[in-house]
């Protein structure tokens, strides 16, 4: 080969973005999520008995904190994509699962456009039970099990099973199917999700708190 080729990797799939979130950030949203009581059970797929929405001055103060990592998220999916994404984003609903043993959130996609889940609590126990795992299942008990396709072989990934770890993110399409392997454990497993809507900037609409404004880079 005489002469250097170019490669370019096609950007394929969705784009998920996995962060760590600062300690004072999520010890004060478990601290608020324990306060909570609006049972969200009726508006979730989960199989939870403790599923509850945080009120309006908790949305409004996460939106806040959130806004700088949200925005880089964004900032990725412009180059993601090679476009600009000029909108706004407003989150509607925030909510914390208290997860126990047996309970599983089924195969399922969130409304909106861009989902996250955050999480809080992963016991001991559930790691170690987790390790031992000897089954056939890519997650094991108490993973996240995300699904592209239903294809999935050494061509083509068509899932990512995760194991979290506590003070872990991940952001990505609403749209895109996952779900949560339960467990055994003597002991609850705690995540916080969200969704956030694009509201086009040139609607006019009046910003409040519950809006995070978008500070695109094109990259492309």
């Amino acid at each position: 080969m005489n002469k250097e080729i170019e490669f370019e990797y096609l950007y394929w799939g969705p784009l998920v973005t996995k962060f760590k979130l600062e300690n004072n950030f999520s010890k004060e949203l478990l601290d608020r999520g324990r306060k909570c009581k609006e049972d969200a059970r009726s508006i979730l797929a989960g199989i939870l008995d403790r599923e509850f929405l945080y009120g309006q001055e908790d949305i409004n103060w996460f939106c806040e904190k959130f806004s700088p990592y949200l925005n880089r998220h964004m900032n990725f999916l412009n180059h993601y994509h090679n476009k600009m994404f000029e909108v706004n984003l407003h989150l509607d609903k925030l909510w914390i699962n208290f997860m126990d043993k047996q309970e599983s959130n089924p195969l399922h996609i969130h409304s909106g456009n861009i989902s996250f889940v955050i999480y809080l609590k992963i016991p001991e126990a559930l790691k170690k039970e987790n390790e031992k795992y000897i089954g056939t299942d890519t997650g094991g008990p108490g993973a996240i099990k995300f699904f592209n396709s239903l294809s999935n072989d050494e061509m083509n990934i068509g899932r990512h099973s995760i194991f979290p770890e506590e003070n872990t993110v991940f952001i990505f399409p609403a749209t895109l199917n996952h779900m949560v392997v339960p467990f055994k454990t003597e002991d609850e497993r705690i995540s916080v999700s969200g969704n956030f809507h694009f509201i086009e900037k040139d609607t006019g609409k009046k910003a409040d708190k519950t809006y995070i404004k978008n500070r695109p880079i094109y990259n492309g």
